[in-house]
């Protein structure tokens, strides 16, 4: 359901001047619990540091190398040499997550065809359509699990009609939902791209909520990656707007993987010109901002700031689907992130009505979607029956 979510949360706003009890879950923003943006002190600090030679110049179109070594190093993590020994990879620099995606789409697609997302997704569609490529989707769940055999099905539709397909699973902490695959269904999705060996396939992993996500490991599936046969190229799309919460910078990467090095050596190319030729250039703040927090030294007490973030959202999320499930209020699967997605009969019409009653939340396909990130414990607190009640569900 294309909504302009940006207008949502201006609504919401221009509300809160008026009345004192606006609860606006519209946008994807971290707010800490005294509604300060971001929540963390040290990356405003950070950029503020930045002398001027590190803010004001062009940059590479690509960020330069100590970037890509870097971003590439964050990605990947702990992981970052076993998968180096397996894989060629290159990175570009792009304006947030978003960037990386729109690249996707003009750098491996003709107009005409068709994408491979989710039949509930976050706006893919907006691409697209600037792309001029059509939608075709696979059901997301399977009661609580990823529905694999939807997913397998559909595919094989797609690709029996449409040789290059980019294939696009937004993980962890997906949007919407907050859902986010388990080992095994990532595996079975691997598995399934590499029995596909007659098709040139794009699988754009769009990782955007990757510092989010409470699984014991959050990247341990990026260790399958490498399982990929040569007819699979995968595309990383990192949102460093999201990590550092620093949204309007538009900081972001695509990271290109590929076991052929001529496939690797061809993204770059085909990125840079991309770039050079829509955005020009990542603001170099944004390239510096990473550089910086890439630094050891400078990277602990980062960390120990998105912790306390990580862990507030979990407290939040867990919370509202706690009781939410104690009063039958529905929601989609969720195991952690931003965001999760009441269940209703009429998104449109009900989005209407709680915004009415001063409660700002997105509609699309199915139901509403609430950022959870950005409400207090407070505003959580009894949310659930509110929105009950307004919604009479």
């Amino acid at each position: 359901m294309s909504v302009d979510i940006l207008k949502i949360s201006k609504d919401a706003i221009a509300a809160s001047k008026i009345y004192d009890d606006v609860i606006n879950a519209s946008i994807g923003m971290f707010y800490d619990e005294d509604k300060s943006i971001g929540g963390m002190p040290i990356v405003s600090k950070a950029i503020r540091s930045l002398p001027d030679d590190k803010i004001l110049p062009y940059p590479s179109v690509d960020g330069g190398l100590e970037f890509k070594n870097n971003v590439i190093s964050w990605v990947l993590g702990k992981y970052e040499d076993s998968i180096r020994k397996q894989m060629y990879i290159n990175a570009c620099a792009t304006p947030g997550g978003s960037g990386a995606i729109a690249s996707t789409l003009a750098v491996y697609s003709k107009p005409g065809e068709s994408i491979f997302v989710s039949d509930i997704r976050w706006q893919y569609e907006r691409f697209a359509d600037r792309a001029k490529l059509n939608i075709f989707d696979h059901e997301l769940f399977n009661g609580d699990s990823f529905n694999i055999d939807s997913f397998r099905n559909k595919l094989k539709e797609l690709c029996a009609i449409q040789k290059r397909v980019i294939i696009i699973i937004n993980d962890p902490c997906h949007n919407p939902t907050g859902f986010t695959l388990s080992e095994k269904e990532f595996e079975q999705i691997i598995d399934i791209m590499n029995d596909l060996v007659n098709n040139d396939l794009i699988f754009l992993y769009d990782l955007a909520y990757l510092d989010f996500s409470h699984e014991a490991d959050n990247r341990k599936k990026i260790t399958y990656l490498p399982k990929l046969k040569n007819h699979v190229m995968t595309i990383l799309s990192f949102s460093g707007s999201k990590t550092f919460g620093a949204y309007g910078l538009r900081l972001g990467a695509a990271i290109g993987l590929s076991h052929d090095q001529e496939k690797v050596n061809d993204f770059h190319k085909k990125y840079v010109n991309e770039a050079r030729g829509s955005w020009s250039a990542t603001p170099t703040v944004s390239i510096e901002l990473l550089n910086y927090f890439s630094r050891q030294e400078n990277k602990d007490e980062f960390l120990k700031g998105l912790n306390h973030i990580t862990t507030l959202v979990q407290k939040r999320s867990a919370s509202f689907i706690k009781q939410a499930k104690e009063i039958g209020l529905k929601t989609h699967p969720f195991r952690s992130g931003f965001y999760t997605v009441v269940l209703t009969p009429s998104p449109e019409t009900d989005y209407l009505k709680l915004a009415e009653n001063h409660i700002f939340a997105v509609p699309m396909t199915g139901g509403i979607r609430l950022a959870l990130c950005s409400l207090s414990t407070k505003e959580i607190d009894g949310l659930p029956k509110k929105i009950k009640t307004i919604l009479n569900l």
